[in-house]
């Protein structure tokens, strides 16, 4: 596989992650939606904070990695752990008692950070990326620099258009009726990718 079709396969592969909606797509719309699109630069900052240091420890560790089966089943399993949490909170917040003029509940740096260690679907995506395209875009150090300057530049890009999407419908997340409505759907998108995860299994 030659540089220019495997940067173009990373870039379907990434563009395939952003389409599923995933915890840190959510948390960026419904964090903006409740405390403003300011709330989630700090956030955003350790998201990709977390995601750059998990790219160096796979892009590192990869080959050890892979056919680990007991490494790549606790991963899955530690990710559809924390997707379940994910569904049971957005059906059970209640959006008429968020106060989104206080800072109680916005989320930072540390936060940001903590998703991506317990992000199962960000650990097999990235898996993937390391072990299929290393190699073809330098291997090595230059390979693993390569992957994370392309996946950080489109993901933050992401996160920053969902930011605007949800401070754009900011009204309607405190709202008691149309607020819950948007938490529910976000917790049903969550249950659907939870579902996906269960049927395809541990990564292998």
């Amino acid at each position: 596989m030659d540089a220019t079709t495997a940067l173009l396969q990373l870039l379907l592969l990434l563009a395939l992650g952003l389409l599923t909606p995933g915890p840190n797509a959510l948390t960026s719309f419904a964090h903006s939606g409740m405390f403003g699109k300011k709330a989630n630069i700090t956030l955003i900052t350790g998201m990709a904070i977390g995601f750059v240091s998990i790219e160096l420890i796979i892009g590192f560790l990869v080959n050890s990695l892979d056919g680990n089966e007991i490494a790549l089943t606790a991963l899955h399993w530690i990710g559809m752990v924390f997707l379940g949490a994910m569904v049971v909170a957005m059906f059970r917040i209640d959006p008429s008692k968020i106060e989104a003029e206080t800072s109680e509940g916005k989320l930072g740096i540390k936060t940001g950070i903590a998703m991506q260690y317990v992000n199962g679907k960000e650990w097999a995506f990235i898996i993937i990326m390391m072990s299929q395209y290393m190699e073809p875009l330098g291997g090595g150090f230059v390979g693993i620099s390569v992957i994370i300057l392309v996946s950080l530049v489109t993901c933050v890009s992401a996160m920053i258009a969902w930011t605007f999407f949800g401070d754009r419908l900011s009204g309607l997340f405190s709202d008691e009726k149309h607020g819950r409505r948007i938490f529910q759907i976000c917790g049903v998108l969550l249950s659907l990718l939870w579902v996906v995860f269960l049927i395809r299994g541990p990564a292998s």
